[in-house]
């Protein structure tokens, strides 16, 4: 029997006034992740929300936050047109399988050089890699290659206040050959979770609503680890946690009615992460 949109509203509110209660460290991240939202989509909001991605990519999430915070130590980074600069020129020697080794990259710009040298081991100077990475969206912005990729996005929504699931994969995928080595479909996915344009597959997202009863029969509340991680079944839960997300009153940040996706998104995946998911 299909939950009726009145109940699925009321335990979504459930969990989210549990999360609240219970783990308010987490909650002030929601409405910090909420009131973050760009005013609109364009070339300076991609920055801002795509700058730090790659120093996530492949990582354990505290390593990850760790590199990122790095990025903080220079204002440079708050403007791609400076990053795209000569000042900030580092090159790949050459690609192959050992493309991430610190040996394969040459720091070349004056800026970068100065700011490589100021950072402690272990963090992005460990990992010059992901500092490539960074700038190749610099560059992809300079160049414009990414332009078509935002001006999609604009359109989305202008006119749906999102990014139709049906078109994320699509989107991610060319905005990753677009944005150049190391923007890889997930990156991409990550960033338009963010800008709170779309919700990522992710084991925690499904875990929770399957637990709260939102994604049967195809999978019901007691759904084991090996369900939860089918890819198909992320992909449903994604699409499922958009849709609700049209449905609730966002109470994180609600001067801004699209701060809603942001919300639903990241208060399943902390009720999921903080142990508290549970069959409803």
């Amino acid at each position: 029997m299909e939950i009726s949109r009145e109940e699925t509203v009321r335990r979504y509110n459930m969990v989210r006034d549990e999360l609240k209660s219970r783990c308010p460290e987490q909650w002030a991240a929601v409405i910090a992740l909420c009131q973050a939202l760009p005013a609109q989509i364009d070339a300076n909001a991609v920055w801002r929300f795509g700058r730090d991605k790659p120093c996530y990519a492949n990582i354990k999430l505290k390593i990850g936050e760790r590199v990122a915070q790095d990025i903080g130590l220079s204002q440079d980074f708050d403007d791609w047109r400076t990053i795209a600069c000569d000042d900030w020129a580092i090159s790949m020697i050459e690609r192959g399988r050992s493309w991430k080794s610190n040996s394969n990259y040459r720091i070349e710009g004056r800026a970068v050089k100065n700011f490589v040298l100021m950072l402690e081991r272990g963090g992005l100077s460990s990992y010059l890699w992901r500092l490539y990475c960074i700038r190749e969206l610099a560059l992809a912005l300079k160049r414009g290659g990414v332009g078509p990729c935002i001006q999609t996005l604009v359109e989305c929504v202008d006119a749906y206040g999102e990014l139709p699931i049906e078109r994320v994969k699509q989107w991610t995928k060319q905005f990753g050959q677009l944005a150049g080595l190391g923007w890889g479909h997930t990156t991409a996915y990550h960033m338009l979770t963010d800008l709170g344009v779309a919700v990522k597959p992710d084991i925690h997202l499904t875990k929770s609503l399957a637990r709260m009863g939102l994604l049967a029969p195809a999978l019901l509340s007691d759904a084991s680890e090996d369900e939860l991680r089918n890819e198909n079944a992320q992909h449903s839960a994604a699409k499922r946690a958009m849709a609700l997300s049209k449905s609730i009153i966002p109470t994180a940040h609600p001067a801004d009615s699209r701060s809603a996706m942001r919300e639903v998104d990241k208060v399943l995946m902390e009720w999921s992460r903080q142990e508290l998911a549970r069959p409803l």
